[in-house]
């Protein structure tokens, strides 16, 4: 967290998530915001079906290093689909990995890493408002 006091997850992330059995794995960007433990955001995704990019919106918590948010897709099928993760924070803040699952359907694992430019700008902002 490169000198801030307490733990924020607000910036911008690069992550891959993984399926099960043989199917290869998939890359994502994200675009968190923590306010107080809070966590909401944007993820953007390459569409491994179809091609294009799949967007969808993230809403959880951050409890102490655990973390806990839903995937939701705004493009797909009538019926929303929706992705639980839960995951840990790596000391310095900069990583967090876990697992997901779409019930009944898949499961695997995830692992994001925050933008090392991204953070550079929030301690910026943060310096500024000293």
């Amino acid at each position: 967290m490169s000198g801030r006091q307490a733990l924020d997850l607000s910036g911008q992330w690069a992550g891959i998530y993984n399926y099960p059995a043989l199917l290869p794995p998939n890359n994502f960007e994200a675009s968190l915001r923590d306010v107080d433990g809070l966590l909401t955001g944007l993820i953007s995704e390459p569409d491994d079906q179809g091609g294009g990019t799949l967007h969808a919106v993230i809403e959880g918590r951050r409890e102490g290093s655990a973390v806990t948010f839903t995937k939701i897709y705004d493009e797909l099928e009538p019926e929303p689909v929706v992705i639980f993760y839960s995951g840990t924070v790596e000391p310095g803040g900069d990583e967090i990995q876990g697992r997901w699952e779409r019930p009944d359907l898949w499961s695997g694992t995830f692992l994001m890493v925050r933008s090392p430019a991204a953070e550079e700008e929030a301690l910026l902002e943060e310096s500024e408002e000293l």
